[in-house]
């Protein structure tokens, strides 16, 4: 089975945001039918990612569950670009892209670092901006520069990640799990992907 489908990778998310859950309760939330929910966790059980008890469906490996994801949704395949702007630091660069989005209508949401900065304090921090744009091609008026912070144009390749998508500090930002996710899948973030989840959601799950 393949998480990058759309419905086992709301299933899969449900799943990273609700440690201790039931088939009927995810299906109930996430629009999934109940019998595709059945299928999805019970792969997820043979791999030893979940736990079926007595109707509880259980997160035992937050980290493995993160991996298959990250295997089965090419973050690299996401990239649709990478342009450097007139800017000196990553806080104007996110500054830049946000304001020409915004007065140009285009739905956008930043992820990977600049998302998690909006969530977690992470001492470590990577010269890059990633940020989803709904039309790529609507970026090709932004004035182009020889910044040192790459911006990484995604693709939104599902519809959840717009519609979760939240404003905090003036920033459009992915749901915190679209972070996670993100940084994990990136290669690069997979330190701060593992210390926000734990500090973030595992600690304070259900249990």
């Amino acid at each position: 089975m393949n998480l990058k489908s759309e419905k086992s990778y709301l299933v899969a998310k449900y799943l990273l945001l609700n440690r201790a859950t039931s088939q009927t309760e995810i299906s109930q939330n996430t629009q999934v039918a109940v019998g595709y929910v059945n299928e999805v966790v019970h792969y997820l059980s043979d791999l030893d990612i979940v736990r079926i008890d007595y109707g509880e469906t259980r997160l035992v490996d937050y980290a493995r569950l993160l991996d298959k994801i990250s295997l089965d949704r090419s973050f690299k395949r996401l990239i649709k670009e990478t342009i450097r702007l007139p800017a000196s630091n990553i806080a104007k660069t996110e500054d830049m892209v946000s304001s020409y989005c915004k007065e140009n209508n285009i739905r956008h949401a930043f992820t990977g670092f600049s998302g998690l900065r909006r969530y977690y304090e992470y001492h470590i921090n990577y010269p890059m901006v990633h940020v989803y744009v709904q039309n790529h091609k609507g970026l090709n008026n932004l004035e182009k520069g020889e910044g040192i912070t790459p911006v990484i144009i995604l693709k939104t390749d599902r519809p959840d990640i717009m519609s979760e998508s939240v404003t905090v500090n003036n920033l459009t930002v992915c749901g915190k799990i679209q972070v996670i996710i993100d940084l994990y899948s990136s290669g690069i973030g997979r330190d701060a992907a593992i210390k926000s989840y734990r500090d973030l959601i595992w600690k304070t799950g259900t249990y």
